[in-house]
């Protein structure tokens, strides 16, 4: 794992309940919007309770399961789960979702009443299908797992793929399906539903939507177009062709490029301009791989140090255009399990953040937009999330005071931005990784300053063979560009009486 609104196309997805003890009647029918696997819950709130687990019953193994939702179509099934502790949900954890795809136990696996045909250990990354008595081990690829957030919670949303085949046996033909929660691979850790009694939710035969229209245009001709896009280990250079291909169709007027390993700045701005020939294009590059390209000149550029360093820029905006400058931090903190050198990064920009808006040596213009864009690498503790948007500081014993980094004394925003189709969030995919797609590459924003318009992360696959003629691209594109998908963030700087 190398170190997302346009409006959404909201779904409808109906789902009963069968009533969390034996024998309970059937519940009414709801019509929720659509779910999409961002790692926020605002979409959840209208889908009814599938089962409300008691609290305080975690019998002493951490997790006390809370409420469980579930919605589906005839392509996915979703769900929303509360576990009552902070943890990450793809590592440390032995969380197990059981799934007893035809509501029969005389198939499967013989678990409490149910016969397992599916289940998907969490903490392990992993997944096993039962087929008749055989064990066969799948990962996140084989079901199409998506879930969110990528960082810890007490609360997590997840989707994976109803018509999957393995073993020639279909998993979740069937519209009643039962399912359990557990926590914990042996002992009286807490489950869901309690023991003693049975889960079954009815799977509905709606047909997904239809992708959104793939949107590359910026909303107002003078918004400035900000791309973050880590290329994997040079490939700007190793597979230039789709890379070109790529920056022509998105057009960008400032680009935060991470995994420029072996090429100077100078190679870099030649890269992007064999794509976009019609600006002389300016590069400045950190000594981690990273490399600002601009369409504009660079007024200012620093090193922000800290255990992996990056690079701060102030761009120079034409007046006859922009009334400001731009101020932009490309960053890339470290991957995986290195939490405590991401976490010193994260507090590094923040402090340099709040410096920027403060008396002193850089100084910005006040009013001057701040943007932070990259490979963040986010898939740790929620409170880095924090640091990035909030400037909370963890080590201020080392870099001082925590302060909100905007002008107007708020959080920085996240554009969130999705994929062209609207149905997805995710930033990162391997097929080949235990690792399930994930949202690490942010562009973030002082919203006292800038207006965000047009975002999308860009993935060909789902785009039609019309879409793809008209922006110049191949449907594997981004896939074989990079296990990183480009992130898209349009801004219009606000006249200072808009402020």
């Amino acid at each position: 794992m190398n170190d997302y609104t346009r409006t959404r196309l909201l779904v409808s997805l109906m789902f009963v309940v069968v009533g969390s003890i034996p024998g309970a009647a059937e519940a009414g029918t709801e019509s929720p919007p659509g779910i999409v696997i961002d790692g926020r819950f605002e979409d959840w709130a209208d889908v009814p309770v599938a089962h409300a687990d008691p609290g305080g019953d975690d019998l002493g193994g951490g997790v006390d399961f809370g409420v469980l939702k579930v919605a589906s179509d005839a392509e996915r099934v979703f769900l929303f789960f509360e576990v009552g502790v902070e943890l990450n949900l793809q590592h440390d954890n032995g969380i197990i979702l059981h799934v007893d795809a035809d509501n029969s136990p005389a198939t499967g696996f013989p678990l409490r009443g149910l016969g397992v045909d599916f289940e998907w250990w969490f903490g392990d990354r992993q997944g096993v299908k039962w087929y008749q008595a055989t064990r066969v081990i799948v990962d996140q690829d084989d079901v199409s797992l998506r879930q969110g957030p990528t960082v810890s919670s007490t609360a997590f949303e997840i989707s994976f793929d109803r018509p999957w085949l393995l073993s020639g046996e279909p998993i979740l033909r069937r519209r009643k399906i039962a399912l359990l929660l557990r926590n914990g691979h042996t002992g009286m850790n807490d489950t869901l539903p309690d023991r003693g009694e049975k889960l079954v939710v009815e799977l509905t035969a709606d047909p997904a939507p239809e992708p959104c229209p793939a949107n590359l245009v910026r909303e107002r001709a003078d918004d400035i177009r900000i791309v973050a896009y880590n290329v994997l280990f040079d490939g700007l250079f190793d597979r230039g062709g789709r890379f070109i291909r790529i920056l022509r169709a998105l057009d960008p007027d400032v680009i935060c490029f991470q995994e420029i390993q072996s090429h100077t700045d100078k190679q870099t701005a030649d890269m992007v301009r064999a794509a976009i020939p019609d600006a002389r294009w300016y590069a400045k590059g950190d000594d981690t791989s990273g490399v600002t390209v601009s369409r504009y000149p660079f007024a200012d550029s620093r090193i922000i140090p800290s255990e992996r360093n990056h690079l701060w820029t102030l761009i120079d905006l034409p007046d006859r255009r922009y009334p400001v400058d731009l101020s932009i931090v490309n960053a890339h903190p470290p991957c995986c399990f290195r939490e405590e050198e991401r976490q010193d990064v994260l507090d590094s920009i923040a402090a340099w953040q709040r410096d920027l808006i403060e008396p002193g040596e850089p100084e910005l213009e006040p009013g001057t937009p701040i943007v932070i864009a990259g490979d963040l690498n986010l898939v740790g503790a929620a409170r880095q999330v924090e640091t990035l948007l909030a400037g909370a500081i963890v080590n201020e014993d080392l870099y001082g005071p925590s302060r909100a980094p905007d002008w107007d004394g708020t959080p920085l925003v996240d554009s969130m931005p999705y994929h062209t189709t609207c149905r997805e969030a995710y930033t990162w995919r391997d097929e080949d990784s235990w690792f399930a797609p994930g949202r690490l590459d942010y562009v973030v924003y002082s919203d006292s300053v800038l207006e965000l318009g047009n975002r999308f992360v860009l993935w060909t696959e789902d785009m039609s063979a019309e879409e793809l003629r008209a922006a110049g691209l191949r449907a594997d594109d981004v896939r074989r560009a990079s296990d990183h998908l480009p992130v898209v963030a349009d801004f219009r700087v606000l006249p200072r009486e808009e402020r």
